[in-house]
């Protein structure tokens, strides 16, 4: 180590904040015993001065990880690591930690917060679109249809950054221009699976936000996905699955959402494939039928929508007359854009308009 290394050693202050960046990247010390030692010992900056004072606080081999820690190494690290990527810290019982990761049974001390913190606060509605990875391409067309739904209906849209359904409804969110928050199993500066990159900065770039309670520099190991969860489900209101089989990853997120108390939809799907045969479970064991955007988020009490499908026959009365662009129709009817953009996707699915290549809509179906 040279010398100017040894000198910014020696002069790492611990403050709560750093005490607890060092911990929080001990490696194989979770958030578990993280919890217990402040609550014991009265603070993270107590234990990072005084790690001997874990003994008999924590497990022998958590306290052995903790012993053998540089941590004065470990928050310079991850100090330079946020100022690196210029991510946000939330820090437990702090202003901005998101409430719902309280009622966890292993709150994160601390996450990572790229982009806009404010889609974490309180108010804001949010719904997990998750699914499998190997989807078919009805699969493909339902979460851009439901990304696309639930952006225009005003929803937070809340996914892992996953290849397949994941990624595809995310996608769709963010090409409508909605609020999407990914929370991802990594650290921020290695975001998996790595060709998600570009996704994540346009993300980023419509107002959106990546969060990861793992350290900087720390990579996608099998055990970090159900962390990752645990935080998509407790961040959501409700969570949609698109498509999954029985045994699949996306379940878990399920059994959060579940002992959470959140709302649980599943997309049918035929019978015989077997890409659908978890959804199908799901709905024969009670969860909600997810027909469509509109349906899911009636059911789910959105009144902003409930308004919007109250005047639906405005907007196709007005396309009966001449074709119009979305933004004619919302001033005509006197309806928010993006609900008239909403609309207009239920009615195209349904075959009751069509998208002309002008950018005008077309009336050419039935009434609904």
């Amino acid at each position: 180590m040279s010398k100017q290394a040894a000198n910014r050693l020696l002069h790492v202050e611990w403050t709560e904040t750093t005490a607890l960046l060092a911990l929080h990247a001990v490696p194989g010390l979770g958030p578990r015993s993280i919890n217990g030692l402040v609550e014991q010992l009265g603070s993270a900056a107590a234990v990072a001065g005084s790690p001997e004072l874990a003994v008999g606080v924590i497990k022998p081999k958590a306290f052995e990880l903790l012993r053998r820690a540089d941590l004065r190494e470990l928050a310079l690290e991850q100090l330079a690591g946020q100022k690196r990527c210029g991510a946000s810290l939330l820090v437990r019982g702090e202003a901005g930690y998101p409430e719902e990761f309280e009622h966890l049974e292993a709150p994160p001390p601390l996450v990572h917060v790229l982009g806009n913190v404010n889609l974490l606060g309180a108010g804001r509605s949010r719904i997990a679109v998750i699914g499998a990875r190997a989807c078919t391409a009805y699969g493909r067309s339902q979460a851009a249809r439901f990304g696309t739904g639930l952006a225009f209906g005003g929803e937070v849209l809340v996914s892992g950054a996953a290849r397949g359904i994941d990624q595809l409804a995310m996608g769709a969110a963010v090409q409508s221009q909605g609020a999407v928050v990914a929370v991802v199993g990594s650290g921020l500066d290695r975001p998996y699976p790595k060709d998600c990159w570009p996704l994540l900065q346009r993300l980023l770039d419509e107002g959106g936000a990546v969060v990861s309670e793992f350290p900087f520099g720390a990579g996608p190991r099998a055990g970090n996905f159900p962390r990752r969860n645990r935080l998509i489900a407790a961040l959501s209101k409700a969570v949609l699955v698109i498509q999954a089989t029985r045994k699949s990853g996306t379940m878990n997120t399920v059994g959060w959402a579940l002992q959470l108390g959140r709302e649980v939809f599943a997309l049918p799907g035929p019978v015989d494939d077997i890409a659908c045969n978890g959804t199908n479970i799901m709905i024969h064991d009670g969860a909600g039928i997810a027909l469509g955007p509109e349906e899911m988020l009636m059911d789910l009490n959105n009144t902003s929508l409930a308004l919007g499908q109250s005047q639906e026959p405005r907007v196709l009365e007005l396309l009966q007359q001449q074709d119009m662009f979305p933004i004619e129709l919302a001033r005509e009817s006197g309806i928010e854009e993006e609900l008239v953009r909403m609309q207009l996707l239920d009615f195209e699915l349904r075959g009751q308009v069509i998208r002309l290549s002008s950018g005008h809509y077309h009336r050419c179906g039935p009434n609904p």
